[in-house]
């Protein structure tokens, strides 16, 4: 979803310089999305946490919402360092992703109609394409920000030195991501941690915080742009990355215990444990040397990288009937359905890769149609 190529659903077969360790961020960021997706729909945030599975599911839970920012961070880190000029020709590149979400947009809206029978008014039908629900709303969000990317970047590119550069990823922190350290605590409830609602003392500015996208990507500007201050060890990298995960879960686990497992301003994408997460997470995968590894493995991964953004959008379907009209009628107890996570969302992750590789084959042929005909109108102009 950041390197313009990586932003269709139809791109060529990898260069040899392509970069793996992108190609697998994005794979785990998809995966994460019907991981957090299972949570979302078998009565997780339901449930009382005052057992260890509910623990462990919090755990799990943490570690998959994670498929945004790392979505975040990869637009910065290949987008940042690139020069673009806000010209037609850079304009027209955003159809390379709309176009793609329109085309599985119909497929959930045929599915709607056939499967889930669902009855539509004319305002329905429109909504169905404009509206960006059925996950979509990552594509309202990225709209936005392929538009200014061309200005962020001049910001970026533009700045003295690294001390400027610093200055401004720490001020997108304080702006974004530090409030969520300072408030979201009830000072007057009789446990202040264990208070999981929303209804908070407001000690630090926090309006700017849903600008959040803007703090990931220039993180990811400054990562690729100082890849050597940030070479570890995979193994160093690695530890550093569990150690954010086991303060992020046990401060959940705290603050939830004895209340629902919901998600709250402490921990949305804008919150200090889901960004050390994903920036940790982020440099360990970007850390391991897959020079060594097979082509054939290289190429492969470059297809799934290729299709995860369609596979997302596509996600949406399958999670409709899998828990509502099964898991969660076969398995009642919510606790036993941790269970079942694999099997469900192995199935998911299939399914709505499935659903991409056939909206590229669309995405593919329309192309061919369009260019055909482009060129075809040229030629009668010049004849």
């Amino acid at each position: 979803m950041g390197k313009k190529k990586h932003a269709t659903l139809a791109p060529s077969m990898p260069k040899p310089d392509r970069n793996v360790n992108m190609d697998v961020l994005r794979i785990f960021a998809f995966a994460f999305v019907p991981s957090v997706h299972f949570f979302l729909r078998n009565g997780f945030y339901s449930q009382t946490v005052d057992n260890p599975r509910m623990v462990i599911m919090i755990f799990m839970r943490n570690l998959f919402l994670l498929c945004i920012p790392l979505f975040m961070l990869l637009t910065g880190y290949l987008q940042a360092n690139k020069k673009f000029e806000p010209s037609k020709k850079y304009y027209k590149k955003i159809l390379k992703f709309i176009v793609p979400y329109f085309i599985i947009i119909t497929f959930d809206f045929i599915f709607c109609l056939t499967v889930l029978k669902n009855e539509y008014t004319v305002r329905g039908y429109i909504e169905e394409y404009t509206s960006f629900i059925h996950y979509s709303w990552y594509v309202e969000m990225y709209i936005g920000l392929f538009l200014l990317i061309p200005f962020l970047n001049l910001i970026w590119q533009n700045l003295k030195n690294k001390t400027w550069e610093r200055a401004l990823v720490i001020t997108m922190f304080i702006l974004m991501i530090a409030p969520s350290i300072f408030n979201y605590y009830q000072f007057d409830a009789e446990n202040i941690l264990a208070c999981t609602s929303d209804d908070y003392w407001a000690l630090f500015p926090n309006w700017w915080t849903s600008a959040y996208p803007l703090a990931y990507y220039f993180i990811g500007a400054y990562i690729a742009k100082y890849k050597e201050d940030f070479k570890l060890k995979p193994i160093i990298a690695f530890l550093i990355f569990l150690g954010a995960w086991a303060v992020c879960g046990t401060y959940t686990a705290i603050r939830c215990w004895g209340g629902k497992a919901s998600v709250h301003g402490w921990l949305g994408y804008n919150s200090w444990s889901i960004f050390f997460m994903g920036v940790t997470f982020f440099i360990f995968i970007n850390s391991i040397d897959f020079s060594r590894t097979p082509k054939f493995i290289k190429k492969s991964l470059a297809k799934l990288s290729d299709l995860s953004f369609g596979a997302y959008l596509g996600s949406w379907m399958l999670d409709q009937v899998l828990y509502s009209r099964h898991l969660n009628v076969k398995v009642p107890v919510m606790e036993d359905r941790m269970w079942w996570y694999f099997p469900c969302v192995l199935l998911a992750v299939t399914v709505a890769f499935l659903v991409s590789f056939v909206a590229d084959l669309f995405y593919k042929a329309g192309s061919i149609v369009a260019s055909d005909i482009s060129k075809e109108i040229k030629k009668r102009k010049h004849s």
